[in-house]
């Protein structure tokens, strides 16, 4: 039904003008002046005001007045100063205003690869009219299969001749790359188009000489899905601080369920074979890996490790910080992946020796580089004594990527299951739920924000040592009953 017209002295700021659409309904759209720009012409709100069919007139009269009322009381106090900003204009502010700001340089990066997909979908949408069923399509178009219809390049064996042995790190340099990114190419590993044109750049190569294309087709796993969420929250709800928006709309959407991760681990035997091998390996990716174990600790946390972070004479190893590779920036110090994650943990004597000798070593190492050696360098935008537990060669910080990529081959030459480094963490978690150490111990030792975490992840194991230790409780009720019966 039609709605009478207003009479415009109730409503001295909004202009309403009845619009007839294609399909023959009627709309009305509603204006609010807010203020002046600039360059002189007036600020308008906007609001699109559909009657409902199913409704009276009056009933669509007390409702469009009702429209006017609200988007007149949110432009007299501040709450829409520009309610036609597009998603793409928000993500941009909130780039500048609240990540750079707020969050590590880290999940910074992994944003901005996800930023080009949620433009494509919805960055052209002023963000006053984005629904929740707008984020649930773009959720289900995630999950369709093919969604990753995107082109990934392999390196030729031209590419891998053109670069010297021991020229990654230069190569990477004039690339713009990270020297775990050149690698992880010549090891055969799929590379983005932008990475596979900086390098055949770099080495002055035409691309389809340098690398060969492969197209793929592939479905997003649901918690790569749920990092949109995570993003897309984050964006909406400093919007909605800001008074750009109401209220966030991923907060009426339920992202999908995250899917079970296997959990990499070493059993006994394979850790013993591992400390046989490991006297094969560099001197510096022993400790790391070693320290991995005895500890638990994060690749960044060990990587960001300093001398004045080790208590030997109370064999104490204090994390405050992380190092971390991002690509177009190099190595990057920042603060531990949580609050709990800036910790102090006891170390076991063989750790303590291990650091004494490996203390000693560097010691050797640094005084053949002499000068080179850099005296300081800045951590978290401070100067600092350059105290480094793992550098390069000549003192600067080690890449993390570094370890990570030479891991699994290592394991693999000496006969291991070539797992993740990161499952050194779990190998250590494990050996302390098979010991029985109580969950939120673990959990502590971890940097784990909440002990559920720990549970959470570790639930099999901690079920298989249950188990495990009701049949000890059980074998020594049977001893004592077995006792008590002969003495009767």
């Amino acid at each position: 039904m039609g709605v009478r017209p207003f009479e415009r002295k109730f409503y001295p700021m909004a202009n309403i003008r009845k619009k007839l659409n294609k399909d023959g309904s009627i709309s009305y759209e509603i204006r609010v002046s807010n203020g002046y720009r600039k360059d002189g012409p007036q600020n308008t709100v906007s609001r699109t005001f559909k009657p409902d069919p199913k409704l009276s007139g009056r009933q669509n009269q007390r409702e469009l007045r009702r429209q006017v009322e609200l988007l007149e009381r949110q432009v007299q106090g501040g709450l829409l100063p520009n309610a036609n900003m597009k998603l793409d204009d928000l993500i941009a502010k909130w780039l500048k205003e609240h990540a750079e700001k707020q969050l590590k340089p880290q999940t910074i990066y992994n944003y901005k690869k996800l930023m080009p997909r949620v433009s494509q979908a919805l960055g052209h949408l002023p963000i006053n009219k984005i629904r929740p069923v707008h984020i649930m399509e773009f959720y289900e178009n995630l999950e369709e299969d093919g969604v990753r219809l995107d082109t990934r390049y392999i390196a030729t064996k031209a590419l891998k001749t053109a670069i010297p042995y021991g020229k990654k790190g230069e190569v990477a340099q004039a690339a713009g790359i990270s020297s775990d990114t050149v690698r992880l190419a010549l090891q055969g590993n799929r590379v983005t188009r932008s990475t596979a044109e900086k390098l055949s750049a770099a080495l002055h190569m035409p691309l389809k000489k340098a690398f060969t294309a492969q197209p793929q087709a592939e479905r997003l796993n649901r918690n790569s899905i749920q990092h949109y969420h995570r993003m897309l929250s984050s964006i909406f709800s400093s919007a909605v601080r800001w008074q750009l928006m109401e209220d966030n709309p991923c907060s009426r959407v339920s992202p999908p369920k995250a899917e079970d991760v296997d959990i990499e681990f070493l059993d006994e035997t394979q850790i013993a074979k591992l400390f046989e091998a490991l006297a094969d390996a560099p001197v510096q990716y022993s400790v790391i890996v070693q320290l991995a174990l005895f500890t638990g600790c994060r690749r960044g946390e060990i990587c960001g490790l300093r001398w004045s972070d080790i208590d030997f004479d109370n064999s104490l190893l204090s994390i405050r910080r992380s190092l971390t590779s991002i690509p177009g920036q190099g190595q990057v110090f920042s603060t531990p992946k949580t609050k709990r994650s800036r910790r102090c943990i006891k170390i076991e004597p063989d750790a303590v020796e291990l650091l004494r000798d490996y203390r000693r070593y560097q010691t050797e190492e640094r005084f053949k580089v002499g000068s080179r050696w850099p005296r300081e360098i800045e951590i978290m935008g401070k100067m600092a004594e350059n105290d480094l537990l793992f550098t390069t060669w000549d003192g600067h910080p080690i890449d993390p990527g570094s370890v990570s990529s030479w891991f699994p081959g290592f394991l693999r030459e000496h006969g291991l299951p070539p797992v993740r480094f990161h499952s050194l963490r779990h190998t250590n978690a494990s050996l302390l739920i098979a010991a029985h150490v109580p969950v939120v111990t673990v959990a502590g030792r971890l940097g784990h924000a909440q002990a559920s975490t720990t549970a959470n992840i570790y639930a099999d194991m901690i079920q298989t040592s249950d188990a495990a230790a009701a049949d000890a409780l059980d074998a020594v009720f049977s001893r004592i009953k077995n006792d008590t019966q002969q003495s009767g």
